[in-house]
């Protein structure tokens, strides 16, 4: 297995990993295409020996004050950036445990470094807080979100200095 950066014809892909993996936290296939339009160099995939897409990264430069909104296509990216976020990161259950999350942390504060930008954000969801805590992220503030995002109340800010 390992990482590659996403094509086109892997977003379908991506949209059946999100649905497996991210049933509390639906998205539409229409996120994802629209994320790898606006910023397809932050798109990879995990894909498999059989060839197959055992995981996604989907991350893009923006505003720390406007992250993305659960189930809403992006129509651009906010500017001017501020940080790089790691707008979504799952792992089908058959790859977890093996180090491919690390390895998707380091693609996207690359990506970040590479850009210019001093930290990454992200929102975490459900019970992975400690898995990003380990991957050097900390509460933003206070870590709370607007409601109108769409996360649920365990839902919390994250960042991390590149």
């Amino acid at each position: 297995m390992h990482w590659r950066e996403m094509r086109e014809d892997d977003v379908a892909h991506v949209a059946d990993v999100a649905d497996i993996v991210h049933l509390d936290y639906p998205e539409n296939p229409e996120v994802f295409a629209a994320c790898f339009r606006h910023y397809p160099s932050g798109c990879h995939v995990l894909e498999g020996d059989d060839g197959k897409v055992a995981g996604y990264l989907v991350s893009h430069p923006g505003r720390q004050d406007r992250p993305p909104v659960i189930n809403q296509p992006m129509t651009g990216l906010a500017e001017p950036f501020d940080c790089y976020f790691l707008h979504d990161l799952a792992l089908g259950a058959s790859t977890r445990g093996r180090g491919f999350a690390g390895e998707a942390v380091r693609i996207g504060v690359d990506e970040a470094k590479a850009r210019g930008l001093s930290r990454v954000v992200l929102i975490a969801v459900g019970d992975a807080h400690g898995f990003w805590e380990k991957q050097g992220f900390e509460l933003l503030g206070d870590g709370l979100l607007d409601p109108a995002k769409g996360y649920g109340p365990e839902a919390r800010m994250l960042v991390r200095p590149v």
